[in-house]
Formats: C-alpha cells, structure tokens, sequence
C-alpha cells in the first residue's frame, strides 16, 4: 500500500532535520576542535599534529556511524511502511515511536562516546603543552645559565687582559732603563778612553816616559 501524501510529507521532514542536526553537531565540533589548536614549536606541534588526527579520525569515524544510522532508520522506516499494509494504526504508531526511540538512544550514545573521547584527548592535549612549558622553563635557565658564564667569562677575559697590559708596560719601562744604561755605560767608556790617552800623552811630554796602553 503506497504512502499517503501526508504521510510522505512528514518522513521528507523527519530525515531533512535529522540530517541537518547530524551535520551541526559535526561542525560545532569541527570548530570547538579549531578553537583547542595554537601554534606552537618542535616537539608541541607533532604531537598537536597527531592530536588532530585522531580528532579527524573520531570524526569521520562519527560520520560513516551517523550515516550508518540514517540508513538503518531508512530501512526501519520502509520495513513500517510494508508493516502498515498489514497491521492496525494504533501498532504502526508503537512501531514508529520506537524506532525514534531507539534512533534517540543510538544518537545519545554515539554524542556520549563522542564527547568522552573529545575530554580525553583535550587532556592529552593539555598535558603535551604542560610538559613543552616545562621544557621552555629548563631552556630559559640553561639560556641565562650560560649568559651568567659568559658574563663572568667576559669579566676574567678582561682582568687578564689589564694584567697583560702592565706586564707590558713594566717590560717597556726595564727597556726603555737598559737602553738608557746601554748609554750610560757607552759614554762613560768613552770617556775613559779619553782620559787614558791624555795622561799617557801628559806622562810622555812632562817625564819622557812612553806609557803601553793598557799599563794604566
């Protein structure tokens, strides 16, 4: 027996909303799960990275079990139409009602598995960035650990340098000494010189004595 108008009416309804109440819950949680993502650095994005995909996987996962659902209440809702060919108007009603019951009960189940699934990788999530904070703590102290030494570095770098430059200058000041007594020295040989001839000279022209050189 074909369907009434009405009757046809009202099933194009029921599967039009269910159908678009299937695809809002996909894209509230499409978005909820774009909202939980933030940039991030090495270790944090791959296992963001991998974060979505398992979201992406729960999610078509949901989609092949919601359009399993659709097509099973399809199903149900040709086996009543042949079922009212053959039965009363009042069992026809239970039998719809409790296809709707059980098609609600399915739904709430799916969204329930959904939702638990969705808290569990926001904590895995959670716990990745929890853990890449603490890695940026240990990065930040290592980072003003080493700034500390190369601080001191620089520090002893530059005492040994000044230590370097009065060495230098006291090396300069022994030169600049011997050089000046290298003069010293040589002026008064020459002088010396000098006066050994004289007297040689005086002793030969005064007492007529020849005087060697080096007898004085």
């Amino acid at each position: 027996m074909p369907k009434s108008p009405k009757a046809r009416k009202e099933s194009s309804k029921r599967e039009r909303e269910e159908g678009r109440m299937s695809e809002e819950g996909l894209n509230s949680f499409r978005k909820s799960s774009r909202t939980e993502r933030s940039p991030s650095r090495g270790g944090e994005r791959n296992q963001s990275k991998e974060i979505e995909e398992k979201i992406e996987t729960v999610l078509r996962e949901i989609k092949e079990d919601m359009a399993g659902i659709v097509e099973e209440s399809r199903a149900r809702r040709k086996e009543l139409a042949a079922a009212r060919e053959k039965e009363g108007e009042q069992e026809r009603e239970d039998m719809l009602k409790s296809s709707e019951e059980m098609d609600k009960e399915m739904k709430t189940i799916m969204i329930r598995e959904m939702r638990e699934e969705i808290k569990t990788l926001r904590k895995e999530l959670a716990a990745v960035r929890e853990e890449n904070g603490e890695l940026r703590k240990e990065l930040a102290t290592v980072r003003e650990e080493m700034r500390g030494r190369e601080e001191k570095g620089q520090l002893e770098k530059a005492d040994w340098m000044k230590r370097m430059e009065m060495i230098e200058e006291k090396m300069e000041q022994r030169e600049k000494k011997e050089r000046k007594n290298n003069v010293i020295i040589t002026g008064i040989g020459a002088i010396s010189g000098n006066v050994e001839r004289g007297v040689e000279e005086w002793l030969e022209r005064e007492i007529g004595v020849k005087v060697n050189k080096g007898s004085i």
